[in-house]
């Protein structure tokens, strides 16, 4: 509505409406899956942290998932993502499941390169023997520096990030503003083919930018 006063002094152009709420919603479906998976990889960063510490002092693995769950309890409460499927996998231990078969099955509910690639370590290692619980542990430390790296990352674009959702407002507010106190200028924008056409072509350009900009701090980590 505030694109279609703006551009046109109309509000018939919110019949397009149906088209942005289906783009849109796809927009949002796509940010919310990222924003999972970020949380995802915050969450087993700390699970990895807390098996790591746990073999440290001498636990079981099957302990050590135990423990990790209650940190997970302890830092993100009920709003927890990876917490329900480590419970369910302590449970399944309880029913006398191997744990790294259990974890096997944890790991193939995400589409996460790190989750796999541990689920496959932690498997070979049980069934090679040894000094598994070793190579455990020195896995989920690289696997947990990784993810650091990934945080560093993504919070050196964050200030980017809120610039250009900053940059984004910036030219509607500008217009606004003309088209409340100075309507005069912008007038002529409309009623008219010519106006019409040119101020179409601005909400191009700045739909452009828009994406463009996206685009250019959009890295994937």
């Amino acid at each position: 509505m505030l694109i279609a006063w703006i551009f046109y002094d109309s509000f018939l152009g919110c019949l397009a409406f149906p088209l942005i709420a289906v783009l849109n919603t796809r927009r949002m479906l796509g940010e919310a899956g990222e924003n999972f998976s970020k949380q995802l990889e915050i969450e087993y960063r700390e699970m990895f942290t807390s098996i790591t510490g746990s073999l440290q002092t001498g636990y079981s693995i099957e302990r050590a998932f135990v423990e990790a769950a209650e940190s997970l309890r302890m830092l993100y409460g009920d709003g927890s993502v990876l917490r329900p499927h480590i419970v369910e996998l302590n449970s399944k231990v309880r029913l006398r499941k191997p744990v790294e078969q259990a974890f096997s099955e944890l790991a193939e509910k995400f589409d996460n390169e790190d989750l796999s690639d541990f689920a496959q370590i932690f498997r070979f290692g049980k069934r090679i023997g040894g000094e598994y619980v070793n190579n455990i542990r020195k896995s989920t430390e690289r696997i947990s520096k990784r993810v650091e790296v990934k945080q560093e990352i993504r919070a050196s674009i964050a200030q980017q990030q809120l610039e250009l959702k900053v940059m984004s407002v910036m030219p509607l507010g500008i217009l606004a503003y003309m088209k409340i106190s100075a309507p005069e200028f912008l007038n002529p924008s409309y009623g008219n083919i010519i106006g019409i056409v040119t101020m179409t072509g601005c909400l191009a350009l700045y739909a452009g930018c828009m994406i463009l900009g996206k685009k250019i701090i959009d890295i994937k980590v």
